[in-house]
């Protein structure tokens, strides 16, 4: 872990792709209903019937250049469309059809017939739905900041472990070992020196999509913690909750640890802390180990039942950072 280089980037293709999947595939991804109605709205009714039965599938892979995450360091969507007109259809087709030799799914028909017009017609939607959610992408320039500053932070204090078996979208960090959702044959099993590029995604309360087969990084998207702050919907912890991302203790611990600690004064069991943060009883007990290891819980065994409890030290943390963080100046 100490060795990790770990890269944040705000990228608007990883946020736009979630969005289009979940338009086309009713809530993959949790997208607000309002945001996914004024995406659909604006999407060209001929580029939608060739390019939406792709985008309603579950392909598990994708070509990056598809998935609009080709170029990691892409920072505005001119770029994204630049990069599709400079794709070659046959090269795309071709890649597709070598990862399915054993048969081609019927979602990637239309671009095995027609490569050129489904590459010309994916353009055409990015830049249709891009159109319509840039105001929205704005909106969340506060929650990036925010979440930038959190990795950073995370970074210089040796939280990494933290901030990773946090993020959701059924990634698992355990034990210094990444759990992928859907490996798939190209993965390359060990990071080596490659960079983690860590993508918060401001489309979905659960969104969240990852590279691993290439040789220069392993990238990683998921949903920005606090994204219910600009969509008005409480979301859950560390996945767009108003207390994700939106104090201090969020910023330091990260969201899921922080409310691992808000939770304390009810003394729950690691079952029923697991149940109310919505995650796998592991991994509410690797997140309490490391806080236990830290001195800001403790386990007092009742009857039958561990439970757990905050330590003067974590209930004085707890008290330090919850205020709200305020908000940053510009100068």
């Amino acid at each position: 872990m100490e060795r990790l280089h770990v890269r944040v980037h705000r990228h608007p293709g990883a946020t736009l792709f979630p969005l289009l999947q979940d338009v086309f595939g009713h809530r993959v991804h949790g997208v607000p209903a309002r945001w996914r109605d004024v995406v659909r709205r604006a999407l060209p009714a001929g580029a939608a019937a060739v390019v939406g039965p792709l985008l309603a599938s579950r392909p598990g892979w994708i070509p990056d250049r598809l998935a609009l995450v080709h170029d990691l360091d892409v920072h505005d969507v001119t770029t994204l469309e630049e990069e599709l007109a400079s794709a070659d259809p046959a090269l795309l087709a071709e890649e597709v059809a070598t990862y399915h030799a054993a048969g081609i799914p019927p979602a990637w028909r239309p671009l095995l017939d027609d490569p050129a017009g489904f590459v010309t017609a994916y353009r055409c939607l990015v830049a249709a739905a891009w159109a319509a959610f840039a105001p929205l992408w704005r909106d969340a320039d506060a929650l990036m900041g925010r979440e930038t500053e959190r990795i950073g932070l995370a970074a210089v204090t040796g939280g990494l472990d933290g901030l990773l078996a946090g993020l959701g979208g059924h990634i698992r960090y355990e034990e210094n070992i990444l759990k992928l959702p859907h490996p798939c044959p190209g993965h390359l099993g060990e990071l080596g020196s490659r960079p983690l590029v860590l993508m918060p995604l401001a489309s979905g309360y659960t969104a969240g999509m990852y590279g691993a087969d290439r040789t220069d990084a392993l990238w990683i998207a998921y949903a920005v913690p606090g994204l219910g702050r600009i969509t008005g919907h409480p979301g859950r912890p560390g996945h767009g909750g108003p207390k994700a991302g939106g104090d201090g203790l969020s910023l330091v611990l990260g969201p899921v640890r922080a409310e691992i600690l808000r939770s304390l004064p009810r003394t729950p069991t690691v079952g029923e802390l697991a149940h109310h943060l919505q995650v796998g009883v592991s991994t509410a007990t690797y997140h309490c180990q490391h806080l236990e290891a830290a001195g800001l819980l403790r386990r007092e065994r009742h009857g039958q039942r561990v439970r757990l409890l905050p330590t003067d030290r974590g209930t004085a943390l707890t008290h330090l950072l919850a205020a709200p963080v305020p908000p940053r100046r510009t100068y």
